[in-house]
């Protein structure tokens, strides 16, 4: 049976390209420019799947959705945009469109989409109110995209969700908007960073105690699983968390309830547990830092924050809110400024950028920002960078690594620490070569001479390391 399509985009070259993509599927498909002209194609006929664009010449294409939608017709619903932010991302799940797609279209994925939709029904969900104040999170290049549709798929779900990245990439915001998004929006946000808390004291921090439970504690005090009950308890830098402290949280995970540090009561919770680290989770279950199985209960939906360095078009975006944020709106870039910004690594990510910026709108008091101002002050942080290096040697770093390490050996009692000489040395070497190829964008010849090795021998690294190479 045939279904009836109709597109509604004005970019004439692409209406030509989505139906011919779509035209093996054996469809019906029409088009049109504008939301005038897609009203006048409703009226008259009936169609199976509506794929719209958001910006059209006379209208919103997410207006005539929301009026579609009021209609409530059985027409499915795809929305393709070029305006590719959170924003029109939850608006689009808000409206429970089938599907959001950002520009450039994969006309394969788009193939797949339309073939799965025109075989389903959509679940119908509540709205809830979108706020451009609210809207924590900048960018438009393709992996912010990504993180985009991912959040907005997260709404109105309790999963548990693990956020990866590296530090300053903004995994705390990303919490906030799935919080914000979420059905537990009018209920508390809770942070807890697992590397600001003493290693004694996150139980407790955790779960509360009793009056009584150790010297010093001369009062029942909640902790912040209290705090957050019936909202959402982000826990920051997870892969800090004492391994004995790790069962504690895992059977929250799974039964749902827990005692207060000194206690007997069993309290019942309800809240969303939202975690983030910058370390690889699976090394450190690996090496026995962290349990595997507390891994899979946090790991059901993985979102990976990217380093700006793999968002580069997003650099100027951010350079341009950050500059008007702390200036009020007084101060702009030279047109000059932008390939400096862009071609800087920015090593503590957004966070970097953002700090950037306030120094700049607090010591320079110039409307114009120059080059040379730009300059000038990334020279200033390479030559603070390097000062940094030199200080904190690799010894010193590997130290606080074994520490962790060796903390958490009181706790197990497994075998997991049996060859611990030869899994430390892999633990160290399999990053480095990962490290120097990426640094070399995997030019095995100048890595191989920059880490003293033979050019066969790495390749074996390669090979019984299971590394894969950046292309």
């Amino acid at each position: 049976m045939e279904n009836n399509i109709l597109i509604i985009d004005s970019d004439i070259s692409l209406k030509k390209i989505i139906v011919k993509a779509l035209s093996g599927l054996k469809n019906t498909i029409r088009s049109v420019s504008t939301v005038s002209e897609a009203w006048v194609e409703i009226s008259k006929n009936y169609y199976d799947l509506i794929i719209t664009d958001v910006e059209l010449p006379d209208g919103d294409g997410l207006e005539l959705v929301e009026k579609l939608k009021k209609k409530k017709l059985s027409t499915k619903i795809i929305v393709i945009s070029a305006k590719n932010n959170l924003l029109t991302a939850v608006k689009a799940s808000e409206l429970n469109v089938f599907e959001y797609i950002p520009k450039p279209i994969d006309l394969n994925d788009l193939t797949i989409i339309v073939s799965r939709c025109l075989q389903k029904n959509i679940i119908k969900k509540q709205n809830i109110l979108i706020d451009d104040e609210k809207l924590p999170i900048i960018g438009n290049s393709s992996v912010m995209q990504n993180v985009y549709k991912t959040i907005a798929k997260l709404m109105k779900t309790d999963l548990t969700v693990l956020i990866t990245g590296e530090s300053g990439t903004g995994k705390e915001l990303v919490a906030k908007a799935i919080h914000d998004y979420s059905s537990r929006a009018n209920n508390d946000f809770v942070v807890l960073n697992m590397a600001a808390i003493p290693r004694d004291l996150i139980e407790s921090e955790l779960f509360g105690y009793e009056k009584g439970a150790f010297t010093g504690a001369d009062k029942t005090t909640i902790g912040y699983f209290e705090k957050a009950e019936q909202g959402t308890l982000f826990l920051d830098e997870i892969g800090d968390m004492p391994f004995e402290v790790q069962a504690r949280l895992l059977r929250v995970l799974q039964m749902g309830e827990y005692s207060r540090v000194g206690g007997r009561e069993v309290i019942k919770s309800d809240v969303r547990i939202i975690s983030a680290t910058n370390k690889n989770l699976k090394e450190c279950v690996e090496i026995g830092t962290f349990r595997e199985d507390l891994y899979y209960r946090l790991n059901v939906v993985k979102i990976n924050v990217p380093a700006l360095r793999d968002r580069k078009t997003d650099i100027i975006l951010l350079s341009s809110f950050f500059l008007n944020k702390f200036s009020n709106g007084l101060k702009k870039m030279d047109e000059s400024c932008p390939e400096l910004l862009e071609n800087y690594r920015w090593p503590g990510n957004v966070r970097e950028l953002e700090n950037f910026f306030k120094k700049i709108s607090v010591l320079y008091t110039e409307n114009l920002i120059t080059k040379k101002i730009i300059n000038d002050e990334l020279n200033d942080i390479d030559d603070i960078n390097s000062e940094v290096v030199s200080e904190k040697s690799i010894s010193d770093s590997m130290s606080v690594h074994l520490n962790n390490f060796f903390d958490a050996l009181n706790s197990k009692d497994d075998n997991s620490t049996l060859n611990l000489y030869n899994k430390l040395i892999v633990e160290f070497e399999k990053p480095l070569i990962r490290k120097a190829l990426d640094f070399f964008n995997g030019n095995q010849i100048k890595t191989a001479a920059m880490l003293g090795i033979n050019r066969n021998t790495l390749r074996k690294k390669i090979k019984d390391l299971k590394i894969l190479i950046k292309k």
